[in-house]
């Protein structure tokens, strides 16, 4: 046996212990001898195998006929085992009763959209157009033309000959020093515009003092006014010029 275990081993390439092994555990599976076994693992011939009514053993390692062929070196494949996704249980529809969902949206209003938008143009229609050319009661634009009397006319005639205007001023300059004087004087003023200032403005003087305070500032009485004799007729036509001189008034 020693020497067809020696031959058998030569023959597949494999310790002389696993092949005894293997010879023994095969010739109890196919009820054939060892000395069988080996005599056909070192010739290569094929041994008719009969069934055996032993029980089979519980580990036994089979070497077949043919030597094994060396595998190359393979690394391990690692499989990584994802757990399936859980999906939450859809409920079963009763037969025949499945409708596929619909979509439902508010609805379009088109009539609305445009009753909107032709709206908003009649909105800004009488906004920008119509509002600005209605009449309404106010002045309009400033101006510093005053609407005199013909005494007042006269007066002012006055004003100019005694020569007032060498001294007063009748022009509200848009200043920081004229403010608080009345409104400033525009281009089209009819008063009379002066040379220099020495005294007082006298452009809105008719809203600040009285008939008898201006004619008893032109007499000299109650200040140091440079005092004019003037006649009755040409004192009064003075004083209504100058009480008609509101430049802030209310008029324009």
């Amino acid at each position: 046996m020693s020497e067809l275990l020696a031959v058998a081993a030569a023959a597949l390439g494999l310790p002389e212990d696993l092949v005894r092994r293997s010879a023994e555990a095969r010739a109890a599976e196919t009820g054939s001898s060892v000395d069988e076994i080996l005599t056909a693992w070192g010739g290569g011939e094929a041994v008719a195998v009969t069934p055996s009514p032993a029980p089979e053993p519980p580990t036994s390692v089979e070497v077949s006929a043919e030597p094994p062929t060396p595998q190359p070196d393979v690394a391990p494949e690692i499989v990584i085992e994802t757990p399936p996704a859980q999906t939450a249980p859809v409920a079963a529809a009763p037969p025949g009763t499945y409708r596929p969902p619909v979509l439902v949206g508010a609805p379009d209003k088109p009539g609305l959209i445009i009753l909107g938008a032709i709206g908003l143009f009649l909105v800004v229609l009488l906004l920008g157009l119509v509002g600005p050319s209605v009449a309404t009661d106010e002045p309009g634009a400033r101006t510093s033309e005053i609407p005199y009397s013909q005494a007042a006319v006269d007066g002012q005639k006055v004003y100019a000959s005694i020569g007032c205007a060498a001294c007063h001023t009748q022009m509200v300059r848009p200043v920081v020093a004229d403010i608080g004087l009345g409104a400033v004087t525009l281009n089209d003023t009819n008063q009379v515009l002066g040379d220099r200032r020495f005294g007082p403005d006298l452009s809105d003087v008719g809203t600040r003092m009285t008939s008898s305070q201006l004619e008893s500032t032109v007499t000299g009485d109650s200040t140091a006014h440079p005092p004019h004799n003037l006649a009755s007729k040409d004192m009064a036509a003075l004083v209504a010029y100058l009480l008609e001189s509101r430049n802030s008034g209310g008029q324009g």
